[in-house]
């Protein structure tokens, strides 16, 4: 029996042979790039879009593709010149890290989702198949303009069969609804829903993950449109989700990364699985007008009808060895499960464990850096202490020393101030006596004026001579002598005070 999705894209019909399979894929991934740029080179053009040589910049510097491609760089040798597969690695690693620190932190009340649909998200796409080989676009555009609005028609007419995107899956029922199995230029439409090549599935998610955690986790890897966590039919999470992406270039770093790396979601240590997602029909199923009817195995299959075989007859012999098989199956299934489920708890517990273990290392760990840090600071105190002791014993010793200069000193100005009190009390008494000397003096020469007064001498006891000259003076005690020899004798003294 075929498969319902057998006439996908990456199951093509029955009229394309397998070796052309990797041509219709390519051709199908590079719809929106032909499209783009086919209409751009036939209108600046002249002749094939991928050898214009009347553009200067065609000849140097700018090529295509591939018919109706978009332009890219050449070198000088010729070839297409590319960014260097490291340094693109690089700047895609530093934006996705860049968007892993800024959700890090406590996911706790994400906000609910938008779930007003996206128009024209990547799962609005149909395959339509069996087409004729003078089918057109305008064809196509007026048959599937009646059921909404569509966009991104990409017709191959080698392997007759064409994508559409509609904006809304409403629109893509309802043209599956009633497009399905119409006559068009003699032939009987085939519609199917097209696989969403952006799309990946999610497992081993832990309990606490909800779409809207889904959707903040893989939303660092690109666009998200839909994310999803499935449930049974309890409501309770299978443990697998689906993304689907804008594109299928995010789809494939999600898978790349997620798959070199291990990317958690909570904070359990159980990292998803992230793989492609294959997509199943479950809607339509596989209606009778699909089969090969003129195929003789279907005829030879289709011979009987249904029954219940006889007891001990040879079809209920083989019958019970069908199921015998398929208990035997789901027996190993279930023990299978089991065993992997015991493994989960045992994982879980040893994770558990060693998470004490780690948790508790690394508090040892922190504990022995503190106490290193603690006696780093105790030295540096300790040293900081002894420093300041020591300018303490310079700061005392130079006090000491300034004090003792300043007591000598003042043991010196004290000692010059008793020398020159002794000194003054030597002067003072000298003037003393030299005043008693004087009155002394005084006293001794009124006597001798009075004499003088009759002898021919004056007042002073110096004689005088005929002319009334003063004559030699007499050998009587000399006052002007006395009083000169004595200033001769303190001068400095008398000076210096």
């Amino acid at each position: 029996m075929a498969s319902p999705a057998r006439n996908s894209p990456n199951n093509p019909p029955d009229n394309v042979k397998s070796e052309d399979r990797g041509e219709d894929i390519q051709e199908h991934s590079n719809f929106e790039q032909n499209r783009r740029g086919g209409g751009r080179g036939r209108r600046r053009g002249g002749g094939p879009p991928f050898q214009r040589f009347n553009n200067p910049r065609g000849r140097r510097g700018f090529g295509r593709s591939g018919p109706g491609g978009p332009p890219r760089r050449l070198d000088d040798s010729g070839g297409p010149e590319q960014e260097p597969e490291i340094h693109k690695e690089s700047r895609f690693q530093d934006k996705l890290m860049d968007k892993l620190s800024q959700i890090s932190g406590p996911a706790v009340d994400l906000p609910p989702l938008d779930i007003i649909e996206k128009k024209f998200s990547g799962r609005n796409r149909l395959y339509i198949g069996n087409l004729s080989p003078d089918i057109t676009e305008a064809d196509l555009q007026d048959l599937l303009g009646k059921c909404g609005e569509f966009a991104e028609l990409f017709v191959n007419k080698e392997k007759n069969f064409a994508f559409v995107k509609f904006d809304y899956y409403a629109s893509c029922e309802r043209a599956k609804r009633e497009l399905d199995g119409q006559v068009l230029k003699g032939k009987n439409l085939k519609i199917r829903f097209a696989p969403n090549n952006a799309s990946i599935k999610v497992k081993n998610l832990a309990n606490f993950v909800s779409n809207e955690l889904l959707n903040y986790a893989f939303g660092v890897f690109g666009e998200v449109e839909r994310a999803i966590v499935c449930v049974d039919e309890r409501g309770k999470p299978t443990g697998e989700g689906i993304v689907e992406f804008a594109r299928k270039g995010y789809a494939l770093h999600a898978i790349r990364k997620c798959t070199e790396r291990c990317f958690f979601l909570t904070e359990s240590l159980r990292p998803v699985v992230v793989e492609p997602y294959e997509y199943t029909n479950d809607t339509d199923g596989f209606p009778e007008k699909y089969l090969p009817k003129r195929n003789p195995e279907y005829l030879k299959a289709r011979s009987k009808g249904p029954r219940l075989a006889e007891m001990s007859s040879f079809e209920h012999e083989y019958g019970l060895r069908w199921k015998q098989l398929l208990d035997l199956f789901a027996q190993k299934e279930e023990g299978l499960k089991k065993e992997l489920q015991m493994e989960m708890e045992k994982l879980e517990a040893q994770m558990e464990y060693a998470r004490y273990e780690h948790e508790t290392e690394m508090l040892r760990e922190e504990l022995r850096a503190r106490e290193l840090d603690r006696e780093r600071q105790k030295q540096e105190w300790e040293m900081k202490e002894r420093q300041v002791e020591e300018q303490r014993r310079r700061n005392e010793e130079q006090i000491r020393r300034q004090e003792e200069s300043l007591q000598a000193r003042m043991i010196h100005h004290d000692e010059e101030m008793r020398r020159r009190q002794q000194e003054n009390n030597l002067f003072m008494q000298a003037h003393q006596l030299h005043n008693i000397l004087d009155e002394q003096e005084q006293a001794f020469q009124k006597p001798e004026r009075f004499e003088s007064g009759m002898d021919g001498r004056d007042g002073y006891g110096d004689t005088k001579d005929e002319d009334g000259n003063m004559g030699q003076p007499s050998n009587s005690f000399r006052r002007d002598r006395w009083i000169t020899d004595r200033r001769d004798d303190f001068m400095p003294k008398r000076r210096r005070f």
